[in-house]
This record gives C-alpha cells, structure tokens and sequence, in this order.
C-alpha cells in the first residue's frame, strides 16, 4: 500500500472510527474547520466530538489531489458523501493536513465545505 492510500484509510476512519480512532490518530493539537465548529483541538476534545450519536454510514470518498510540502508533510483533498442515522446524505468537499511522527501519520487538521 503507498503512502496516498494509506492516508485515504485513515481518513476514512475518522469518520466511521470512535474516539479511541481518534486518539490514537490525531496530532497533538488539529485545526478543525466544519460548518458551525473552528478551533484547534487536543486529541481528547476532537475525541469527545464523536462519543455519541451515530457513526458515519455509506461513506464515499473520491481522491482529487495530494500534496507533499516536505516528507512529514502530507495534504489530502476530495470530495466525500455519507449519512449519518436516517439524515439525508451529506456532501463535503473536504481537506486533511497529516504530520508523520515517530512512522506514523497523525491527523493535524481537517477541513469541511458542504457541497
């Protein structure tokens, strides 16, 4: 698996993943960017966000760009569709930030533009 996929994966394990996904895979503080939510945030307040309510279901994920601004450095950018319960499906273009750490990525920020 090379590197691009491997972020991928991870990515889709922020949103079906609980919090122990959470913190076992984001940096020390990540910059959010969602609709009503803009912060940075420790591993266990990005956690928090997710210990209840229903988990992201149907999840798509279409890649549309990586870049690499140095070899720790990687961003993503696609766009994703997923429900959440019986919610309608929500559209995203999204972008994530990762800093490797140790040999591992770890999530430093995410970004979300409803489509």
């Amino acid at each position: 698996m090379n590197d691009d996929d491997m972020l991928y994966r991870l990515e889709r394990g922020f949103w079906t993943g609980g919090p122990d996904y959470y913190l076992a895979n984001t940096d020390g503080a990540c910059l959010v960017c969602f609709p009503g939510m803009v912060g940075t945030l420790s591993p266990a307040e990005l956690a928090a966000t997710v210990r209840e309510g229903p988990r992201w279901r149907d999840l798509e994920i279409s890649p549309k760009a990586t870049v690499r601004p140095t070899p720790q450095v990687a961003v993503i950018a696609y766009e994703a569709s997923a429900r959440r319960g019986t919610d309608a499906p929500y559209r995203v273009a999204a972008s994530s930030g990762y800093v490797e750490r140790d040999g591992r990525w770890k999530l430093a920020w995410h970004q979300q533009t409803p489509l």
